[in-house]
């Protein structure tokens, strides 16, 4: 029966035997160190994984010009703002302190014709006190201007257009003009037809009535 080893013999991992020259011990002998890469396989490397690089540098930035793009989309394309009912508060204000002509000439100053022709044709109820107060003192081209907005915009809003017409005396020149189909097309005249026929209030009523006449004449 063969007896164990002793020293190194039954401990090859550890060191040699005193008076023995060093030696790596057995497991790192066996671990093999790869070939070095060659230009060649470098730049097949390099070349492999730059449109993989690209790609990974162009999802951030795409992703971040997407929703860019998508805000200038809408502020290019974004209808304009519609006039807040303040402003024509403010302007019947204005002609409440000041009188009608001097409002009629602030402005045509500060070119604020435009907003009595956004209370128009958005339909706002204050439009109809507004038109007839300042129509007396607006010049003939604002004047012309303002009849051709209340005529676009009758098909839409038909009880404050003709509430919108001057009362008095020069009521039936003025419906004349909002209501006259000349220059209109055929599907603004059967629109606007239609639309002043439903119109109830017993107020406006005659003024319906002579705008009705004034469509089909």
């Amino acid at each position: 029966m063969e007896q164990p080893g002793t020293g190194a013999v039954a401990f090859p991992i550890c060191g040699p035997a005193i008076g023995q020259p060093p030696t790596l011990p057995q497991p790192f002998r066996s671990i093999a160190l790869p070939p070095p890469l060659s230009a060649v396989h470098v730049t097949y490397w390099l070349e492999e994984d730059l449109p993989l690089r690209f790609l990974r540098a162009l999802v951030p930035m795409l992703s971040a010009c997407v929703p860019v793009g998508m805000c200038l989309f809408a502020l290019q394309h974004a209808p304009p703002p519609p006039m807040q009912p303040e402003r024509t508060a403010h302007i019947l204000n204005m002609v409440a302190h000041d009188g009608a002509a001097h409002t009629a000439q602030a402005l045509s100053r500060q070119k604020g014709w435009a907003d009595v022709q956004h209370a128009v044709t958005s339909g706002q109820p204050d439009a109809a006190r507004l038109v007839p107060a300042l129509l007396p003192s607006a010049d003939s081209h604002t004047t012309r201007t303002l009849y051709k907005t209340m005529q676009a915009a009758l098909p839409k809003h038909p009880a404050v257009v003709l509430a919108a017409t001057k009362q008095g005396t020069s009521i039936q020149a003025d419906l004349q003009a909002v209501c006259s189909p000349i220059g209109m097309s055929h599907t603004w005249r059967q629109q606007a037809r239609q639309a002043v026929a439903h119109v109830h209030d017993v107020h406006l009523s005659d003024r319906a009535q002579r705008c009705l006449n004034r469509l089909d004449g």
